[in-house]
């Protein structure tokens, strides 16, 4: 019990931090391209890496300011982590539903 209570920690420590959109489209885009159970886990790991990479690139693209590397520390490694298991969440989800509404059709 006290390993469940250690990742639930990690874990809520990180979710704080996920912004909720950005999340969701990119999820929904690995979502939609996932073909197998393979694919969705790689996806997840491709969506982490994309959000950091999109939330790092957004302010120099956009708002004109020096490029900063995250700092990676025990806090970032926590919020990799529970963005790795939304993604692996959503993109989850994602595939079942489309799954089973390809295996209804036919």
């Amino acid at each position: 019990m006290e390993l469940l209570d250690t990742w639930w920690a990690i874990i809520r420590d990180g979710l704080h931090h996920i912004n909720t959109i950005q999340l969701v489209i990119i999820a929904l885009l690995i979502g939609f391209m996932a073909s197998s159970v393979v694919s969705v886990i790689a996806g997840a790991l491709a969506g982490a890496v994309a959000y950091i990479a999109v939330d790092v690139l957004w302010p120099v693209v956009f708002q004109h300011q020096p490029f900063a590397m995250p700092v990676m520390d025990r806090a970032f490694g926590h919020f990799f982590v529970a963005l790795y298991f939304a993604f692996l969440l959503v993109i989850a989800l994602v595939y079942v539903v489309r799954s089973i509404i390809s295996g209804v059709r036919g």
